[in-house]
């Protein structure tokens, strides 16, 4: 394996093959970006990159998240160029994120599923009234309780104070009767509707809107369960519900709204298996005329370790999944354990056929459709044995 490492803040050039990038080093400061075909690696020092999480990426367009913060932004990490998203809720989680186009493309989207409580959805100000709200509703309960038993009298109601009392006290220390138990079932319920979390998509056109437009999943796809996503032909598709339909989502961006149309009736006919773990891909193919559905199995001591996968294609024409006996010259590359992948002709190149490229750790392996076997290399010496550290296949066109 060779080596090249300078100071110079550009990327590597070449267009042929995925490239293995890897952000690493404290707050994510160097860069390496390794060759397959090569088998070679670049370490880099790009000041854009830094404290940066890589969300998503269209050609040389990279969908950058800070990792202090929700701001996000755009970069051409060929010519250097910013665009600027618009700002996202300061109170919530970024589960995932799509690019369908570069911003030049009349079909550019950026697309956030974006998770918030329902109070952080609101104002701060919606926010801060509910709490005080809820403070003067305890005030004024405790007042009460204290008023109610300041002013019990009969020695009916001391002995019925006095065994509540008792009650209290055996609940405390967990020996409450059926009717404890029904309250504390009560309260944990109440707790749960209080920290219910409300799935959004943020989307918006880059460079042209100043605002994201929000629709909450629910109201869009009738579930509020979301499966794996990519784009596929500049559109964005995911899988939902508990079968994992393979679903259209056509965003129209003058009006601010998603519909969802259905493609399939039913969902890959995996092989029945026993196994503790697994993972699934939806990835577009190179040439952007396939889509695949990799799964992936895992055993060995923690169940993480991947050893088995299948593959299927959508056929469009008559809607569902066709198993896969071969891929032929093409390699597929997935990234472990985050969701995202693509693909590459293996026709003319040093890039093993009928191969799955995937990382695991600091390591790269090498699945072996036809003799089932994985081979594994080290792409960069220099990465900590530590997960602090991101690896992405990048395929720049």
């Amino acid at each position: 394996m060779e080596l090249e490492e300078n100071s110079n803040a550009q990327p590597p050039y070449s267009a042929q093959h995925p490239w293995l990038l890897i952000c690493h080093g404290n707050v994510m400061q160097k860069q390496t970006f390794f060759s397959v075909s090569e088998n070679r690696y670049y370490i880099k020092s790009i000041p854009e990159l830094k404290e940066k999480i890589l969300s998503a990426y269209a050609d040389e367009w990279l969908v950058l998240q800070s990792i202090n913060s929700n701001d996000c932004y755009l970069w051409n990490l060929i010519s250097n160029e910013k665009i600027q998203l618009p700002p996202l809720p300061a109170k919530c989680d970024i589960l995932n994120c799509l690019l369908s186009a570069p911003p030049h493309d009349p079909e550019c989207q950026v697309i956030f599923q974006i998770e918030t409580t329902l109070d952080d959805d609101d104002t701060n100000g919606d926010e801060d009234e509910h709490e005080n709200d809820n403070s003067d509703e305890d005030g004024d309960a405790d007042s009460i309780n204290k008023d109610e038993h300041e002013n019990s009298d009969g020695d009916g109601d001391e002995d019925s104070n006095e065994d509540e009392h008792e009650n209290s006290d055996e609940h405390e220390n967990g020996n409450s009767d059926e009717d404890g138990d029904a309250d504390s079932i009560n309260e944990d319920d109440d707790d749960e509707d209080e920290d219910e979390n409300l799935l959004t998509f943020y989307f918006c056109k880059p460079g042209y809107n100043e605002e994201f437009h929000k629709q909450d999943v629910q109201s869009i796809i009738g579930y509020s369960r979301l499966g794996i996503w990519t784009v596929f032909k500049k559109k964005i598709y995911i899988l939902i519900g508990m079968q994992d339909i393979l679903t259209c989502l056509d965003i129209d961006n003058d009006s601010g709204r998603i519909t969802a149309t259905p493609m399939a009736d039913g969902s890959p006919d995996l092989s029945k298996s026993y196994d503790a773990f697994y993972k699934d891909y939806l990835i577009q193919s190179s040439s952007n005329d396939m889509l695949f559905y990799v799964h992936l199995i895992g055993n060995g001591r923690e169940f993480e370790m991947p050893y088995h996968f299948q593959v299927f294609q959508f056929d469009f024409i008559r809607g569902r999944w066709i198993k896969a006996e071969s891929i032929g010259e093409i390699a597929i590359f997935i990234s472990f354990p985050l969701k995202t992948g693509t693909t590459c002709s293996t026709k003319d190149t040093n890039l093993n056929k009928e191969c799955i490229y995937f990382t695991y750790g600091r390591y790269l392996y090498v699945y072996n459709w036809i003799t089932h076997s994985i081979s594994l290399s080290l792409p960069c010496p220099h990465v900590s044995k530590t997960k602090d550290h991101h690896m992405h296949w990048l395929t720049l066109n």
